[in-house]
């Protein structure tokens, strides 16, 4: 596993808003080519340490929260989807705005999560949602994992084609990696 969030190392208050512009920058690069767009409506972002400190800083901030036990709450939540080694970890996305359209659209998609894939040079791996984020669906977000074994780090690391997928009786995309995202999600293997 990649190393454990902690506490003493989220900046919260005072202390985020002062870096939050420059911080928001980096971090909007870094995650350019962490970010798959399948179709219309979905989107898988590969997480790593950063991406969620990043987002875990900006989450307190909405929440107008320094208070060290919401910190180290928030903390035990986010490090919960550090994926171990050899897994990527990302998050599938419901990217529609309007609440009544998220709420709809997560209807008509429902189980989404359990359809999501890798394609490492013809080899599917299923994604596997976190199950604790079940009762949560309303939220158009899920935790999901991609637990790689050697001939797929191989593959990855040697130029096989990488897409992302999903098939769902309701929605199915499929898209190959470009180079920069092969990189940069493969950074994390």
């Amino acid at each position: 596993m990649g190393r454990e969030l902690v506490p003493e190392e989220i900046r919260a208050g005072t202390a985020y808003e002062t870096v939050r512009g420059d911080e928001r920058s980096r971090i909007a690069a870094l995650q350019r080519y962490r970010r798959v767009s399948l179709g219309r409506v979905l989107s898988l972002v590969f997480q790593n340490r950063e991406t969620l400190t990043a987002a875990l800083e900006e989450m307190l901030r909405t929440q107008r929260s320094a208070e060290p036990d919401r910190v180290a709450a928030g903390v035990a939540a986010f490090n919960a989807m550090l994926p171990d080694d050899p897994v990527l970890g990302a998050t599938l996305y419901v990217d529609v705005a309007d609440p009544a359209e998220l709420a709809q659209a997560i209807a008509d998609l429902g189980g989404i999560e359990r359809s999501v894939y890798l394609d490492i040079g013809g080899e599917r791996v299923g994604g596997l949602p976190d199950a604790r984020e079940a009762e949560d669906e309303a939220a158009g977000a899920w935790h999901i994992s991609f637990a790689l074994g050697d001939p797929h780090r191989d593959a990855w690391s040697t130029g096989a084609e990488i897409a992302v997928g999903v098939e769902h009786p309701a929605y199915s995309a499929r898209v190959v990696l470009g180079e920069e995202q092969r990189r940069a999600i493969g950074a994390d293997l």
